[in-house]
């Protein structure tokens, strides 16, 4: 009996395999109370109590209360069979020596009896129903808590605790989920091990500061993965209390890794262009409030150079979209490579950029830059199966020289962009008071390009190009002239980039080709000379898909055999699409028409495409002519130029002659044409005549 009652309270995970074990211990605890009870004094003993206890370990032990209602009554079943046997001689009274173990009294007994099993089931009664308030409650309070650990465990938060140390000792599934360890791999583990090392100092400053008793606010911190991935978190930190000392720091976040993705990308987005990667217009504004914080701090100047590329449209109208934009890209990591950590390059629209440059000490530094910028556009990009070429023009506008506010800075520097283009191509020019006139200019030509053209207010000059060896006039080139009622005549260098920009390049440039032929052909009908007539073409005409047609049409309707038609193509436009060119020079030439690469020596073109294209004659650009003559590097350039047209049996003309020296520089080179001032500068058709005669080509003239 002692021993089950010692397995029972110290083995009981073994004695509950037996079966009825509860029941077992309270009949064996109830059989040892009534042997007590017999060999203390049986009728006279003071352990009788103890049966009530037996009732009370019952109503602990059984869970159902019929089984402790049993028990009661059995115990005092077994009490008055006790008596009953000790009254019958069935067992023998042990006298105590503080007893009188004598009693015979039947009624005696009866009432004892009746005393002790009526108190016993009144307990049993009583035990039970307290015991049956306790278990429910104990029940409810069980549930609530495998409800609450149920639902803190299943929640979609992040939810932990961990020692006022940092040692944790519980963290739910989705913690264990995210960061890739288990319960028990996580307990006993510093909380601040699963935080990167950045955000660490400031984590743990909070967390001590909570566990101080501190207010929580909610913040945003960070958990390291299994796998070495970093997840953001949002939240806060609660303080648990017992008896009013910290005991456990609560945690509750939640994973907003995909928000704040969204959130930079969204920022992303709104500040940087799609496509280059380069920052837009909103965070342009931005960078150039630094720039010009820092230059007022460092008492130094900032400059915005507005950078737009020279004839983009035509490769991206003739190679599609596509290729335009993988050009996009590599001029924009072209210009980024060129920039400095301090400076941005933004871009602020289809082809054009912005560059803000921080710190300068001198005006001279942002030429410097540009300078640079130019040199590496004008390198090839390599594009699918494309080598393209493109020029960039840049104006340059400084802060605090030019102007103090941003707005007007960069007005300025569109402004010099302008001015810069107007020069020509790969130029670039920093901003003068001067140009603001030009800029009104610019505006009051661009109101009326339109109407000038539908009222006929252009007008064709024409130049003449001489043989060097004969002296004969070989062609007239047609040069275009706007004749404007409030500014006067306009030169073509004034108003064409202006045309290529709002599209009106392709009714202008077809009404040129229409009324040079035009005025050729009358020439021949009136029997006076039969020359060339030299066009010059945009880049913008040529990526038209009806470019050839229009060619075609224009020698039809005039009835000017191509022979006697000239086309001039600038060197930069021919190599901005190389194979594009290679095909339709080869479909001009076809048709009989003369063609020739104008401002050579400006662009790009290497050997191996010059001699894949038909051509006729090179040009030669009049920037090397001009000093020709003091015979130094524009003299180099002039005879390799020639030397190379002679080996390729292309004729060479020398555009810009101006004086004697050039001439005679010239024609020692053995130089086939040339066209300048010397011999005339550009004269109406009703001059053309008197010209033609005054140099006795009346009636005579010749076609090549």
């Amino acid at each position: 009996m002692i021993g089950y009652n010692a397995l029972y309270h110290f083995r009981y995970p073994l004695v509950s395999r037996i079966p009825a074990a509860d029941r077992l211990q309270v009949l064996l605890d109830m059989l040892f109370v009534t042997i007590i009870v017999h060999f203390s004094g049986g009728s006279a003993s003071w352990f009788w109590p103890v049966y009530l206890l037996v009732t009370v370990e019952a109503a602990f032990v059984l869970p159902r209360e019929r089984e402790v209602w049993a028990m009661g009554a059995l115990g005092g079943m077994v009490y008055g069979s006790l008596l009953s046997a000790e009254y019958a001689g069935v067992f023998a009274n042990v006298a105590m020596p503080f007893a009188d173990g004598t009693t015979r009294d039947i009624l005696f007994l009866v009432l004892i009896w009746l005393w002790v099993a009526l108190l016993n089931t009144v307990v049993a009664v009583i035990l039970t129903f307290l015991m049956s308030v306790i278990r429910r409650e104990t029940r409810l309070l069980r549930e609530s808590e495998e409800r609450l650990e149920e639902f803190i465990d299943s929640a979609s938060d992040l939810i932990y605790s961990a020692y006022p140390d940092g040692e944790l000792f519980y963290a739910n599934r989705s913690v264990q989920g995210l960061v890739g360890y288990s319960l028990e791999e996580l307990a006993g583990q510093q909380l601040f091990e699963l935080i990167p090392a950045r955000n660490r100092t400031r984590f743990m400053e909070e967390f001590r500061r909570i566990a101080a008793g501190g207010e929580s606010d909610l913040f945003e911190t960070m958990f390291v993965t299994r796998d070495g991935r970093e997840v953001s978190l949002e939240g806060h930190l609660t303080l648990s209390r017992k008896a009013g000392e910290p005991v456990a720091v609560w945690g509750s976040f939640r994973d907003v890794t995909e928000r704040i993705l969204a959130q930079k990308q969204l920022y992303h987005l709104a500040h940087y262009d799609i496509l280059t990667n380069l920052p837009n217009r909103a965070l342009l504004l931005d960078r150039m409030q630094h720039a010009k914080s820092r230059a007022k701090r460092e008492k130094c100047r900032a400059a915005l150079l507005f950078l737009d590329l020279d004839r983009f449209k035509v490769i991206n109208d003739t190679l599609g979209h596509p290729v335009g934009d993988q050009l996009l890209v590599s001029v924009a990591n072209r210009l980024r490579a060129c920039c400095r950590e301090s400076d941005t390059v933004a871009r602020v629209g289809g082809d054009e950029f912005i560059i803000v440059l921080e710190g300068l000490k001198e005006r001279g530094d942002a030429e410097k830059f540009a300078a640079k910028v130019m040199h590496r556009l004008i390198e090839p990009h390599k594009i699918e199966d494309h080598e393209l070429f493109v020029t960039g023009s840049v104006g340059i506008a400084l802060y605090p020289d030019d102007d103090t506010d941003l707005d007007n800075l960069l007005k300025k520097a569109d402004i010099a962009m302008y001015a810069a283009k107007g020069v020509g191509n790969n130029m670039f020019r920093c901003y003068d008071s001067y140009m603001d006139e030009n800029a009104h200019r610019r505006f009051v030509m661009e109101n009326g390009m339109r109407r000038a053209l539908e009222n006929g207010d252009f007008l064709l000059y024409y130049q003449p190009k001489v043989n060097l060896v004969t002296g004969e006039i070989t062609a007239m080139e047609a040069l275009v002239r706007w004749d404007h009622a409030e500014l006067g005549i306009i030169a073509p260098s004034d108003f064409i980039p202006l045309a290529e920009e709002t599209g009106l390049i392709i009714p202008l440039g077809e009404w040129v080709l229409r009324q040079a032929c035009a005025q050729n052909k009358w020439w021949q009908d009136q029997g006076h000379f039969r020359l060339r007539v030299a066009v010059n073409l945009s880049g913008y005409q040529l990526q038209q898909a009806e470019f050839l047609e229009v060619v075609r049409r224009a020698l039809a309707d005039t009835g000017l055999d191509p022979q006697y038609l000239e086309l001039e193509i600038t060197e930069t436009v021919v190599m901005q699409n190389p194979d594009f060119t290679v095909r339709l020079l080869d479909q001009l030439c076809e048709m009989g028409i003369h063609i020739s690469i104008d401002d050579f020596g400006t662009g790009y073109s290497s050997l191996s495409h010059l001699k894949r294209f038909s051509v006729n004659t090179l040009k030669m650009d009049k920037s090397f002519v001009k000093g020709v003559a003091e015979n130094g590097p524009d003299a180099a350039i002039a005879t390799a130029i020639i030397s190379m047209g002679r080996s390729l049996n292309l004729s060479v003309i020398a555009e810009g002659v101006e004086t004697e020296g050039q001439l005679e520089f010239l024609k020692k080179t053995e130089c086939d044409e040339v066209q300048g001032f010397l011999f005339s500068k550009p004269i109406p058709p009703e001059e053309v005549l008197r010209f033609m005669k005054g140099r006795g080509a009346h009636d005579k003239g010749r076609a090549e």
